[in-house]
């Protein structure tokens, strides 16, 4: 059984479940649905649990049960926690195999243990994701194909929860319902902000998001401005500004700001990929805007925050389709000038500048 929210399963669960599994691509939000599942079965002991953590690449299927079956020495519960569970199902066959000792463990539980798989578990990532969505039951029914005994068993058997990749463009509105979460909101453009600085890593993300809270608690709606006194102005503000200098075409303050930003910090490769990502942005937009003129839609078909959308629309006035395709040309020239000659960065950045903008 796949549930999509672990806190509203446990919410409406009367009984907690003898055995989860938690798997997914997304390690952080793997980690933390884990410790929302162990605290949600520690506060329904009457006594604080006994706990197991073991390793299925350091411990064998039949030991695992063994520990399971167990009762427990002090507690009047056992929690068991099997990391890389997906180990266990390494050798199983979906024609030759039919039996599993984990399999029957589950369906007849000792009933004073949890047991808890963590996996990778890759043949079921985009499950969740494919069994929400109608249009796609075709792709739910192709993968749960693939899958072999017992694994297309179990996944019947016990409650699971997929921990999804969140893409690039998913990022954003990532932040904004993390933030919900404690009755917290964010512009669009403040999170765009944090994922400059951030990049793509959820736990360097989540960091950022702990100090704008811890920097900021008692504001409820978290501007520019309180980003930028807990990432700096320095890498990301400018990063920003010096991609509106190029979509207005303004060349002499885009260098402006490249001499303010290499003046303490190498940053030319930063530089280099966010307008790269800007290019190919505006190259999305120009084909999305063929079919739709919805800035909601056009988020959708770009990954562009819907805040962005007027502003994105406005550089396409300057950058027709030949001028992007010369920019990434270009682009690709001054980061391999970059990386394989002795020429002072900021003169690379200043002339691929200039030759964008001329």
């Amino acid at each position: 059984m796949i549930i999509d929210s672990l806190q509203e399963f446990f919410d409406n669960s009367t009984e907690l479940p003898n055995s989860l599994l938690l798997f997914g691509e997304e390690e952080f939000l793997k980690e933390e649905a884990y410790h929302v599942v162990v605290q949600q079965l520690e506060n329904s002991c009457n006594s604080k649990p006994d706990i197991d953590i073991v390793d299925a690449e350091q411990i064998k299927e039949h030991a695992i049960i063994d520990i399971a079956s167990a009762f427990p020495f002090i507690s009047d519960k056992r929690i068991v926690v099997v990391k890389n569970a997906d180990k266990l199902f390494t050798s199983k066959s979906s024609k030759s195999d039919k039996k599993s000792a984990l399999l029957s463990y589950v369906k007849n539980p000792q009933p004073s243990t949890y047991l808890v798989l963590l996996g990778n578990f890759q043949a079921l990532w985009g499950i969740s994701s494919t069994k929400q969505n109608s249009r796609q039951q075709d792709k739910a029914k192709k993968i749960l194909s693939t899958i072999k005994f017992p694994l297309d068993q179990l996944i019947d058997a016990i409650p699971c929860h997929e921990s999804k990749k969140v893409t690039e463009k998913e990022l954003s509105t990532w932040i904004t319902h993390r933030l919900k979460h404690d009755n917290k909101d964010i512009q669009p453009e403040a999170a765009e902000y944090i994922i400059a600085n951030a990049g793509q890593s959820l736990r360097d993300i989540v960091n950022e998001i702990d100090k704008l809270t811890l920097y900021a608690p008692a504001v409820h709606t978290y501007t520019i401005q309180e980003v930028l006194g807990v990432v700096g102005s320095s890498k990301v503000y400018n990063v920003f500004e010096l991609q509106k200098s190029i979509g207005k075409g303004d060349s002499a303050k885009a260098i402006e700001i490249i001499h303010f930003m290499m003046k303490d910090d190498k940053q030319e490769m930063l530089i280099i990929t966010m307008i790269t990502r800007y290019i190919f942005s505006l190259f999305k937009l120009s084909d999305s805007i063929k079919t739709t003129q919805n800035p909601y839609e056009l988020s959708k078909l770009t990954g562009i925050s819907s805040y962005f959308i007027p502003e994105y629309q406005s550089a396409l006035k300057i950058f027709t389709n030949t001028r992007l395709e010369n920019a990434l040309f270009l682009l690709r020239n001054a980061d391999l000038t970059l990386k394989s000659s002795s020429k002072p960065a900021v003169s690379v950045l200043q002339s691929l500048l200039i030759s964008m903008l001329a």
